[in-house]
């Protein structure tokens, strides 16, 4: 399957799977992703809005992502 960001195909593609990924998190619950340690966390009763902690190693694309799925993102406080 293409994930390529930078095509229409893989943008719709990764969209489709971070939504499938997010759905099954509960508000206020985290999700970290284990290539780069960045964690996301559902801002609790904000449902597609999430902040977001750089892990071990930055990863641009899941904020890029994320935004294209029509998540506010805020950096991590």
């Amino acid at each position: 399957m293409n994930y390529d960001l930078d095509t229409t195909e893989g943008m719709t593609n990764a969209v489709q799977w971070n939504n499938k990924q997010l759905a099954r998190v509960a508000d206020g619950g985290i999700w970290i992703v284990p290539r780069s340690g960045l964690i996301v966390r559902i801002v609790d009763g904000m449902r597609k809005v999430a902040s977001i902690r750089e892990g071990h190693t930055p990863d641009p694309s899941v904020r890029r992502v994320m935004v294209a799925a029509g998540w506010t993102v805020q950096d991590a406080k």
